[in-house]
């Protein structure tokens, strides 16, 4: 799968909270009519411009080289959030110098995350110019998952608070067990976890 970097306005009508509202990402300029009827040449003489080139081939990939399950991640500078990616579509109501989300792909959001959460190579990608990038390589849902928690800084391996609370409902049914030994590792193991997430 590929992930996307997609740089929402910090305040407009292309922010955050609609996208999160409303499940979907937009980009590009209004005025160009629908892309998934152009191909890269007819898009680059409509987007015009000194960086008719680089505007042209990202409104080519938003519209033609991302597909339904590649991953967004979305920002504003200060929140990111995780997506899994839907089709393209084009509404032309919204294709507006207001709207300015006439192309649009839906999205099913699926976390929040904070920039300190995000492993070094992820912030590094959100730093890199440009409103739409794609991640230098393609990656499992398994190395997503490692590169959406940052390395603890001994280099251990940190556990999401998820798989924490599981492991915690699993021992506190292990101290209802009808076995005494059972109940006493259960209850000594939930102190030292205690002991270990309050330090």
């Amino acid at each position: 799968m590929r992930l996307y970097r997609l740089k929402a306005d910090p305040g407009g009508p292309r922010g955050l909270p609609e996208y999160l509202e409303n499940h979907y990402v937009s980009f590009g300029e209004p005025g160009s009519g629908d892309w998934s009827r152009l191909d890269r040449a007819r898009l680059e003489q409509l987007l015009g411009g000194t960086e008719a080139n680089r505007r042209a081939e990202d409104a080519f990939v938003f519209a033609h080289v991302m597909q339904d399950g590649d991953y967004v991640l979305a920002t504003d500078g200060e929140r990111f959030v995780l997506g899994d990616l839907g089709d393209y579509y084009y509404l032309e109501e919204f294709d507006s110098a207001e709207s300015r989300s006439g192309h649009r792909r839906g999205v099913t959001w699926l976390r929040s995350l904070k920039s300190e959460e995000l492993h070094p190579e992820l912030q590094a990608f959100l730093r890199e110019e440009g409103e739409l990038g794609l991640f230098g390589r393609d990656v499992t849902r398994e190395e997503l998952e490692r590169l959406l928690v940052r390395p603890a800084e001994d280099g251990s391996a940190r556990i999401d608070e998820a798989t924490i609370r599981e492991a915690l409902d699993v021992l506190r049914a292990a101290m209802r067990s009808d076995d005494a030994d059972r109940r006493d590792r259960a209850a000594i193991a939930i102190l030292q976890a205690a002991q270990w997430l309050n330090r």
